[in-house]
């Protein structure tokens, strides 16, 4: 007899194979844990507190555009150039929050239509990390950046604080304490993303590392789709990775910033030397494409599919852009940058999210389920399964990633070569920064959910994907249905007529058989 644990809405329970009566014990505290469930689980106060944060951090972020705006104190000694030195290491920043916002979109949305995204990206089933989760820990950094930042503002542009060693500095208003903003918001990040936590322990925080390492090793190690989907995140954020060695070079620069490196940051956006910007800028936009090459011959080499040497070609084109943008080319520019723009967009939408004619056209039958939060049945007139979101989604998101990859393609090049305006340059890479990333967490949703239909990359041995148990909230029935469709009181009743609630159980007996099957499968 073997005993294992399972986690059940939301709730660890132990159960046993082997013995007679095992499935009916493990039904039993199933239909137990979904009765707490429905009688004493809630999720609005969560939702109100995160969209008042949301609409708090809205305005907050607008009134620092205001103060930005706002004419400052003494305009002879203010320096545009000095004022955004520090900018790199606050848009290093910016970017890792947006990515905790971004995970946690990923995994509600996944959650409310019904996507197991925990089960295909083979999470262990025991993890209780949640959207809200990466909600709270990114709404608590995202008011230190936002009081930081604000405070740097106020302090720069009216003189706030006295000013330390302005003789040995650019100008007058130049001063040492302004580079403790940018580092006291570094170190505070740094702390609260490592500090221990009861949900995300330490062991998940390993197995991402341990990810990353399997994705730059790939040729030496079997790629799962894990491991896929985070080489495909690291191409997102090649820009992020550009800020790293500017935010370094102002970090270790001499504070305050001297007439020189002012002159340096307002020619190529940073205060680091044309030796960092020949070699380690264009390596660190590089490597990821190439560890997802890499990925992408080692799959190949278990396979021997042809696809994946065609998705070798797109992200060798990738890394061409990388390498021209560097050459006083603009017309091979141009054209390896569209050519790389229309192989990805293509590959999005046909190969990674599954869409043709019969997903975007009407008519079809491919329309996405929409009542009572149903899981996706096979369609009876060609056995193909519907799949879970309505068809102008598909179309809107094809869109929105057609648009987002013109301008991530932007992100591979310098700045300097669109505009010389240094404010326009520093606007410019954080919004496009920002733009890949959500374009990337929308990727993920679609690119998930056919993965859970279609076993398009071939990672499973079995088609069929278990239904989440851990659904949010606001997906499972209320008490008042539970009660209306089973004939309760609604203040409860006895236990012994839950049985009754065979077809809510049903799914969780159906997860453990599959979690049995998935462990003794070989891994493909």
């Amino acid at each position: 007899m073997c005993i294992q644990d399972h986690k059940c809405m939301n709730y660890t329970v132990q159960y046993s194979f082997g013995s007679a009566g095992g499935n009916q014990q493990l039904l039993y505290i199933c239909v137990h844990t979904i009765y707490y469930e429905m009688t004493f689980k809630t999720c609005n106060s969560g939702e109100l507190v995160l969209s008042f944060f949301l609409g708090s951090s809205v305005a907050l972020f607008l009134a620092i555009g205001v103060l930005l705006c706002l004419p400052e104190k003494s305009p002879k000694t203010f320096s545009e150039a000095y004022f955004l030195t520090p900018i790199p290491v606050f848009r290093v920043v910016f970017s890792f929050l947006l990515i905790l916002w971004c995970m946690g979109a990923v995994a509600k949305i996944c959650d409310q239509s019904d996507v197991n995204h925990m089960f295909i990206l083979n999470v262990d089933p025991r993890c209780r990390v949640t959207p809200e989760f990466f909600f709270a820990r990114a709404a608590t950094l995202t008011t230190l950046w936002i009081l930081i930042f604000g405070m740097y503002v106020v302090d720069y542009k009216w003189k706030i604080l006295p000013t330390v060693w302005a003789r040995e500095g650019y100008n007058k208003r130049a001063s040492f304490h302004f580079v403790l903003y940018p580092v006291l918001l570094l170190l505070l990040t740094i702390v609260g993303s490592l500090a221990p936590s009861t949900i995300c322990r330490q062991r998940y925080k390993l197995a991402v590392l341990r990810s990353v390492k399997r994705t730059a090793l790939a040729p030496l190690f079997a790629v799962d789709f894990a491991d896929n989907m985070v080489g495909d995140v690291m191409t997102s954020i090649a820009k992020p990775l550009e800020d790293v060695p500017a935010a370094v070079c102002y970090l270790l620069s001499h504070h305050p910033q001297e007439e020189e490196l002012v002159e340096r940051f307002v020619t190529s956006g940073d205060t680091c030397s044309d030796t960092t910007h020949r070699w380690v800028v264009p390596l660190l936009a590089g490597m990821p494409f190439f560890f997802r090459a890499g990925q992408c011959v080692r799959r190949y080499r278990d396979t021997k599919e042809c696809r994946h040497l065609w998705n070798l070609g797109k992200y060798l084109c990738s890394l061409l852009v990388v390498i021209v943008s560097r050459m006083d080319n603009t017309a091979m520019l141009v054209s390896v940058s569209t050519v790389a723009t229309v192989y990805a967009f293509l590959w999005d939408v046909g190969l990674d999210w599954g869409l043709g004619a019969r997903e975007l056209m009407p008519g079809n039958s491919a329309e996405a389920r929409n009542v009572d939060g149903e899981s996706p049945k096979l369609s009876q007139k060609n056995g193909l399964r519907q799949r879970h979101f309505p068809r102008k989604v598909y179309w809107l998101c094809s869109l929105v990633d057609l648009v987002a990859r013109s301008t991530w393609v932007f992100t591979l090049m310098p700045t300097s070569l669109v505009t010389g305006n240094i404010v326009i340059r520093v606007i410019l890479v954080s919004v496009m920064s920002s733009v890949e990333i959500v374009r990337r967490s929308m990727w993920a949703v679609l690119r998930i959910e056919y993965e859970q239909l279609s076993n398009a990359s071939g990672f499973r041995a079995l088609l069929w994907v278990p239904s989440k148990l851990n659904t949010a909230p606001e997906r499972r029935p209320s008490k008042a249905r539970f009660a209306q469709a089973k004939g309760l009181d609604g203040e409860g009743g006895n236990f012994p007529q839950l049985i009754s609630l065979f077809e809510e159980a049903l799914n969780a007996v159906h997860c453990i058989d599959a979690c049995l099957i998935s462990r003794q499968s070989p891994r493909t």
